[in-house]
């Protein structure tokens, strides 16, 4: 219990450090985009908030949990083939490298979370939804959130969209295969 209190701390200083550096770029976007470009806040605070409930030992809703979850893998994944790419283009950033293990800390958390839960068709369309919307409004847009992409070119932004979006098709349809799986079994 003792580890899970500090996941939830460590979630909670990285919600706060994040929205302390996204909160002065959202000045130049619309409001309505947002829930699309606020991301590196948002999945800490929604993990420490499932770690609380957890440690409350309080039930955790199928839709938050899969909110928190599969969009924690995706981006996991995305900053493990985003900052490196935007390095090649824009040259090597310690702040990048640090982005890298601060996204994988919360993805490893959604993985955790993601595979220790049983989801409905429902509470994974969701977030695929979102997902989808948000790479679509990216490669519309040519960024990613709000991080500079100058430089990079738009068939590696997009091919790396692309992949993104077909990732989130096949983890949220593996994991209702394999839930499928387990109740015929």
């Amino acid at each position: 219990m003792k580890v899970i209190w500090i996941i939830f701390i460590l979630d909670i200083f990285w919600s706060a450090a994040g929205f302390a550096v996204d909160i002065p770029k959202l000045s130049n976007i619309p409001a309505y985009l947002w829930p699309f470009v606020l991301i590196c806040p948002i999945y800490p605070l929604l993990l420490a908030l499932i770690w609380y409930m957890y440690i409350k030992k309080r039930p955790i809703n199928q839709y938050l949990l899969s909110f928190a979850t599969l969009p924690s893998i995706v981006f996991g994944v995305l900053a493990v083939v985003f900052y490196p790419t935007a390095m090649i283009y824009q040259g090597t950033s310690l702040r990048d490298i640090g982005q890298i293990f601060w996204v994988l800390f919360y993805a490893v958390q959604g993985l955790y979370l993601f595979e220790k839960n049983k989801f409905s068709a429902l509470a994974l369309f969701i977030p695929s939804l979102y997902l989808i919307i948000k790479l679509y409004l990216d490669i519309r847009y040519g960024t990613f959130g709000y991080l500079d992409v100058e430089g990079i070119e738009s068939n590696s932004l997009l091919a790396l969209f692309l992949g993104a979006l077909i990732f989130v098709i096949f983890v949220a349809g593996w994991k209702l295969f394999r839930e499928h799986l387990d109740k015929t079994n």
